[in-house]
């Protein structure tokens, strides 16, 4: 009887007591587990919401996709295309030249010429520093070279200096450009320095233009108003030459103004 009773007692084991602290922390995990789970599945259904917007709009019909197909389309032509890091006034001069090419007269392809050239050399706030010479395929293909050697020692050599200074964002961008007097065909350009000289059609352009810029850059350092020399190189339109209109003026009071007035290239 008592052996049984005693078999009886030995043969239940006792149940071991946990540690308190180790509750506390085994309970803690748990819970950072669901949480972290919870975590977890919600960002995966934000990226699935996300892809499925993502898909929306890259294979739907909506506006969208067409406009980035015509902005591609616009930033290149068949002999012409945009510079680097346009600004959205230089896409709408691209636009315009565009549009002269395949339907306008050559007096508003030279037009167009002239807009898309002084949005991009004449804009700083685009550029990384005076290598970066803007507009220079615009400019008469055989003087490219000395175009660009002359930007960088004249009009361009103050833009590192004033990038460092104000900052780019804040330097000047042309923001309109305006037609002063109505481009007409003058007389034939002779370009001397090809062997053997050669002339060719000429357009004369006059415009002026608009800038935008930081308040504390000085405005009255850049220059907005020109006349430029385009010609017709073999079917291309390029220009030539383009005048300071302060030296056109100054030229015309002393020799009487004339509408193929000469002056002083910078060019």
């Amino acid at each position: 009887m008592t052996q049984q009773g005693q078999s009886g007692v030995t043969s239940v084991k006792p149940k071991k007591k946990m540690d308190p602290q180790r509750r506390k922390e085994k309970k803690r995990n748990r819970l950072l587990v669901r949480i972290l789970l919870a975590v977890t599945a919600a960002a995966a259904v934000a990226l699935l919401v996300n892809v499925i917007l993502v898909a929306r709009t890259t294979t739907g019909s909506g506006s969208e996709t067409s406009l980035t197909v015509d902005t591609q389309r616009s930033m290149k032509n068949d002999q012409y295309e945009i510079g680097n890091n346009p600004t959205d006034f230089e896409k709408e001069c691209f636009q315009k030249l565009t549009d002269a090419l395949s339907g306008g007269s050559d007096a508003d392809i030279a037009e167009a010429v002239v807009y898309n050239f002084v949005s991009d050399y004449f804009t700083w706030s685009n550029k990384d520093g005076n290598y970066e010479v803007g507009g220079l395929q615009y400019w008469f293909s055989d003087k490219t070279g000395a175009m660009e050697d002359w930007s960088r020692y004249n009009y361009y050599k103050d833009l590192d200096l004033y990038i460092s200074q104000y900052g780019r964002e804040n330097l000047p961008a042309v923001a309109s450009i305006n037609t002063d007097v109505a481009t007409f065909q003058t007389d034939d350009f002779l370009v001397a320095t090809m062997d053997p000289q050669t002339s060719y059609p000429c357009y004369q352009v006059q415009v002026s233009w608009t800038y935008t810029m930081g308040s504390s850059v000085p405005s009255s350092n850049f220059v907005n108003e020109m006349r430029f020399q385009v010609v017709n190189h073999d079917g291309r339109f390029e220009i030539v030459e383009f005048y300071d209109m302060d030296s056109v003026r100054a030229w015309e009071a002393a020799n009487g103004s004339s509408a193929s007035a000469s002056a002083e290239s910078e060019g």
